[in-house]
């Protein structure tokens, strides 16, 4: 008889949490170095790198150090390259990324490609399959968003071809996340709205996703909670205590949650949609999610009334109505007319949207579906759903 799931389980080995926990650092660099002496490149944003961030860190390791600053948001192929050539030239035997999920995504996709041959262009585009590991990851996310710091996955873009999608190894999971809610409060109010909202579509796609299990969901469903109860208070105030730490603990769960599951129709949507309107993923993912979450309610409805349950709410109609609730509370805009969403996009968007999120969604997409709801994201007359 065949078991009634099965799944694997794949995370870093080491995942600490809390309020301070970034001291852990120093005891996870001298694990990983052993009796050799550590090299280890710090790979950062401009923001960790100005607020003293960054400097604290490199404190708290134990050996010589060099760091690379400035990672841009959608990271470029050629960013991955930079951080690689600096990797091998100053003899980096870890990566330490610190700030939002761009910087950690490519220090990542650097760290794996550190002793690999070829481009990073040849693996992003599948000619060369990345076959073993590379320099191990220790990962501070100073955003609550993304997820980056346990996923096996890197969002690059080739600016050349127009292209945004994710580089995929298990090879590419940190050794070690170090997820600080202390770090995040330095976060400016739209930061923490937009990351916050990647984080709550993470775990809500997580939760109706073809590919959940008995483990995505639970976890899902404690990160929908978190975010849904307390980033309303992180927004108003940056500095709170409790909210900014149950915030992150949603976006740790909910990275749990979907790096296990796969997503759904927003993220297939939102890399493209972002890529063609340079818009920040964060803040394209809480403009798709009302409109998916309509879109989808036929299909799941069982399964949005179980999370609308599981989080204290009174039915999954409700739950949809505080998803667009919280969404106007944090001054996300209804649709994309204000980015400038136009029919022109429709092409490079329909092509490249087909990923593994949008075949996991639970109500399928025809192109002539996509064609409609982007005609209603760019301002036009609702389409019907």
């Amino acid at each position: 008889m065949m078991p009634d799931a099965d799944y694997t389980l794949l995370y870093p080995p080491i995942i600490q949490f809390g309020w301070g926990r970034r001291v852990a650092l120093a005891s996870i660099l001298d694990r990983l170095s052993g009796s050799a002496p550590s090299h280890v490149l710090f790979v950062a944003t401009n923001t960790a790198a100005t607020n003293g961030q960054l400097a604290e860190l490199e404190r708290l390791c134990p050996g010589d150090h060099d760091r690379l600053v400035g990672i841009p948001h959608d990271p470029a192929l050629d960013v991955v390259a930079s951080i690689r050539d600096q990797a091998r030239q100053c003899g980096a035997n870890v990566v330490v990324a610190v700030g939002g999920g761009s910087a950690i995504d490519a220090a990542k996709a650097a760290a794996v490609l550190t002793h690999a041959d070829g481009t990073v262009d040849d693996y992003f585009h599948g000619r060369h399959s990345i076959d073993g590991p590379g320099l191990p990851v220790v990962a501070l996310p100073t955003t609550a968003g993304t997820g980056a710091e346990i996923t096996k996955n890197s969002v690059l873009t080739d600016t050349e071809a127009n292209v945004k999608k994710s580089l995929r190894s298990p090879h590419m999971v940190p050794f070690a996340a170090i997820v600080d809610p202390e770090l995040t409060v330095t976060m400016p109010p739209a930061l923490t709205a937009e990351s916050g909202m990647d984080a709550l579509t993470q775990a809500i796609e997580a939760f109706i996703s073809l590919n959940a299990h008995a483990a995505s969901s639970a976890l899902a469903a404690k990160a929908t909670r978190l975010l849904l109860d307390s980033l309303p208070a992180a927004w108003r105030d940056g500095g709170d205590r409790l909210a900014r730490t149950a915030v992150a603990e949603g976006s740790l769960l909910s990275a749990m949650a979907f790096s296990q599951s796969g997503l759904g129709a927003v993220h297939g949507l939102a890399h493209p949609l972002g890529l063609a309107l340079n818009l920040a993923h964060g803040r394209t993912c809480a403009i798709l999610l009302p409109h998916i979450l309509r879109w989808n309610a036929p299909t799941c409805d069982e399964q949005l009334q179980e999370l609308a349950t599981l989080t204290g709410r009174p039915s999954a109609s409700a739950l949809t109505r505080e998803v667009e609730v919280l969404c106007e509370q944090l001054e996300i805009p209804t649709d994309f007319s204000q980015h400038g969403l136009h029919e022109s996009h429709e092409e490079a968007i329909l092509r490249n949207c087909r990923s593994g999120s949008m075949k996991a969604n639970p109500r399928p997409l025809t192109d002539d579906d996509v064609r409609a709801l982007l005609k209603t994201l760019a301002g036009a007359t609702a389409a019907n759903a």
